[in-house]
């Protein structure tokens, strides 16, 4: 009796399955797999590096705990014109799914909230995803628990241009930790709306850039506890609206309590009628604005701060000795008036305000190593000496320009790696085997190799 009861228990992981999707494969499209009603809870779904355009594209994920992932590539699911239920590319209507690595694109309703997910189920993790060209990126229902990771991707030309559609929109849900993200170009909507209860903005690169015309860079407009540590935040000339962080601002509805941390974010206004770079609801129990850079003309803070201090303002960019602030590289370099200019912080309900990571563009993360006393904004400084010292300790990867097969150091097999061009779009990524890694169907260009590694990701130019 006791064997039959740990069997039953058992059985869901035995019988897992993994369905293969692709123009060879026993399902051709990701519609042909949902249609076939055969995913179960904690199946996995391949799906090769194939365009995937129209009906082909649709589908619902009602199951709970699957593996989603594109392999070989990033397919891209193309809507051009077609929704499933009026709605999304894709429904996720399951609990706790995992989706890593596919392109959504065009995605329209007559609602003009046409979404590349639109997540109905409690939590989800995303991770290596690209959203562009939708109405909504990311669109979910308002459950009012779950967990919502989103890791590793890019968000760049969604909305509608209604100012109610965003490049991604969070409802009421539990948490939200949103990190290593490029979100960029929302069209009158905000790169990030979230009203979840917890949010966690976590260095990532949010940005208009030269072109883009989106309100918000963040909006979180119901309160609750938020941390935004360690973010590129970039508000261009042609921004629709004054401020660049929202906080409370359609009222603290979400469960106390109410606690905005800013901290250790690099904050950039080219907007020319000035703004505000961070607006606070009256009543918020806590709103610490420390350790931040501010350039560009502006009002630092609207509203009322419990704590604003040891930031670097700026209105001269020029000043802060970026090093390649029209690219958008906020590195300091030597010289920067933020070196050994922050303060030790203390911990938020537990959670660490000290940053241990930096963003790396593109939708990447390295390790930031805090020497002495730390240094404002989103970088720690690193002298000349130790990038050199790094530099000469690089492992030799050839041939460069590659051929069809590239070679490196036996010691990598098992890191995870990316293989993006210069735009950052991703040719391949998986986990390093064998000292050799096949590229025949590589097309000319030029590429980095990104190995996320523990100390955070290295990276290395290539060519073909």
């Amino acid at each position: 009796m006791r064997f039959l009861l740990f069997f039953l228990l058992l059985s869901p992981t035995l019988s897992a399955t993994t369905f293969s999707v692709g123009a060879t494969r026993n399902y051709v499209s990701p519609n042909a797999l949902y249609l076939a009603n055969v995913v179960q809870n904690g199946d996995t779904i391949d799906i090769d590096a194939e365009d995937f355009v129209g009906v082909a594209a649709l589908a619902r994920w009602s199951a709970h705990n699957l593996l989603i992932r594109g392999v070989g590539g990033r397919p891209h699911l193309i809507a051009n014109g077609q929704a499933l239920q009026g709605k999304a590319i894709w429904i996720v209507a399951g609990d706790n799914n995992t989706i890593e690595n596919i392109e959504f694109s065009g995605a329209t309703v007559p609602d003009h909230n046409g979404a590349g997910i639109r997540q109905e189920g409690i939590g989800v993790t995303l991770r290596y995803c690209y959203f562009h060209d939708n109405e909504t990126g990311i669109l979910t229902n308002n459950p009012g628990t779950g967990d919502i990771l989103i890791e590793y991707c890019e968000f760049n030309a969604n909305s509608y241009g209604d100012g109610y559609s965003h490049n991604l929109y969070i409802g009421r849900v539990g948490s939200l930790t949103f990190r290593f993200n490029y979100s960029h170009h929302a069209k009158i909507g905000h790169n990030l709306k979230s009203r979840a209860a917890y949010n966690y903005i976590l260095y990532n690169r949010i940005m208009d850039e030269q072109s883009g015309t989106s309100s918000r860079l963040i909006d979180l407009p119901n309160g609750g506890t938020s941390v935004v540590m360690g973010n590129l935040l970039m508000q261009g000339p042609l921004a629709e609206n004054s401020n660049l962080v929202g906080y409370g601002l359609e009222g603290l509805v979400n469960p106390a309590p109410h606690e905005l941390y800013f901290v250790h974010n690099t904050c950039v206004n080219k907007r020319p009628n000035s703004g505000i770079f961070v607006q606070i609801q009256n009543g918020t129990a806590v709103a610490q604005i420390i350790n931040n850079i501010f350039t560009g003309g502006g009002t630092l803070v609207s509203g009322t701060p419990t704590q604003l201090s040891d930031n670097l303002f700026a209105p001269n960019v020029a000043n802060l000795l970026f090093a390649d602030e029209p690219n958008y590289d906020y590195h300091l370099t030597t010289g920067s008036p933020a070196i050994d200019q922050g303060v030790a912080l203390s911990a938020a309900g537990g959670y660490s305000l000290v940053p241990d990571s930096a963003y790396f563009h593109p939708t990447a993360a390295e390790h930031r190593t805090n020497t002495g006393a730390i240094d404002l904004g989103a970088y720690e400084y690193n002298p000349p000496s130790a990038v050199y010292s790094a530099q000469e300790k690089k492992p030799l990867l050839f041939p460069n320009p590659l051929g069809e097969v590239l070679y490196f150091p036996v010691e990598w097999a098992g890191l995870s790696y990316r293989l993006v061009s210069a735009d950052g779009r991703l040719a391949v990524g998986g986990i390093l085997e064998n000292g050799r890694l096949a590229l025949p169907d590589l097309p000319r260009g030029a590429y980095f190799l990104v190995l996320e590694k523990a100390t955070g990701a290295e990276r290395f130019a290539l060519v073909r």
